[in-house]
């Protein structure tokens, strides 16, 4: 009988497609502006990233070659890594809502819209929605993953989970970027594309799981956070609460 091809043995293979995603997400925005002015934040978050990706798809060649003492010496390195990322990641976000309120301000004063005052803090507050779930998704799946790092099962998985969130962000981009496309036919955000695509890759592992008579309470879990967070947070867009949770988040305006 032929041996079934095993998705978490060969997750390197599929980390790979990160790369393709990461250009085509950031060509327009950051790869064909690189030596333009650009804050040194910007290139420090993207080279964390980089770094944090080339581990993404080392450990599960590491695992498939049996370099297990690498294996081991890089995860603990994450552990150093992934807050540097954290806390770029952050910075960005708080870079971009600043200066979305400064460009906003901006356009009003020049009467190109009628923004003002709250209005202009709400839609700042909105426009870092994503960004905001996206981190707290980052967070809670890496979490998880090294909770679980002595269950190989459930620590595979629970990295898939984070890898996905890169799958956003990237896909978003090339949706905006590449496609010219914010919102579907039928006033859809486009946002609900990536949002489809990491539930389901979730929901296939799921299948083959059930399907192979294995544990399925990690996938599970992956979905039962992706699929609320994803409807929350067109749930939040709007609301006096978000805003003012947003602006503290924020910290004093640098």
């Amino acid at each position: 009988m032929q041996k079934s091809y095993n998705i978490y043995h060969n997750l390197g293979y599929w980390f790979l497609l990160l790369i393709v995603l990461v250009f085509g997400g950031f060509y327009t925005s950051y790869f064909t502006t690189f030596f333009d002015r650009h804050p040194p934040l910007i290139h420090i978050h993207f080279a964390l990233m980089m770094l944090w990706i080339a581990m993404l798809i080392a450990q599960p060649f590491l695992i498939k070659f049996k370099k297990i003492s690498i294996h081991r010496m890089l995860g603990k390195i994450s552990y150093v890594l992934v807050p540097l990322v954290l806390l770029s990641a952050f910075l960005m976000i708080r870079l971009s809502y600043y200066r979305f309120i400064a460009v906003t301000t901006e356009q009003a004063s020049k009467g190109l819209n009628q923004s003002a005052g709250a209005q202009i803090l709400q839609q700042a507050a909105d426009f870092q929605a994503i960004a905001v779930f996206y981190f707290a998704w980052f967070f809670i799946f890496y979490s998880l993953a090294i909770i679980n790092r002595r269950r190989s099962p459930a620590h595979a998985r629970y990295m898939v989970a984070t890898a996905l969130t890169l799958l956003g962000p990237t896909v978003d981009r090339i949706m905006f970027f590449v496609f010219n496309l914010e919102m579907l036919p039928g006033g859809i955000s486009a946002m609900w594309v990536s949002f489809i695509l990491i539930d389901i890759v979730l929901a296939v592992l799921l299948f083959k799981d059930y399907k192979n008579k294995r544990p399925t309470k990690t996938l599970w879990t992956c979905l039962l956070i992706y699929i609320p967070g994803q409807v929350l947070h067109f749930a939040v867009l709007g609301h006096d609460w978000w805003q003012q949770f947003i602006s503290v988040l924020m910290l004093p305006r640098p």
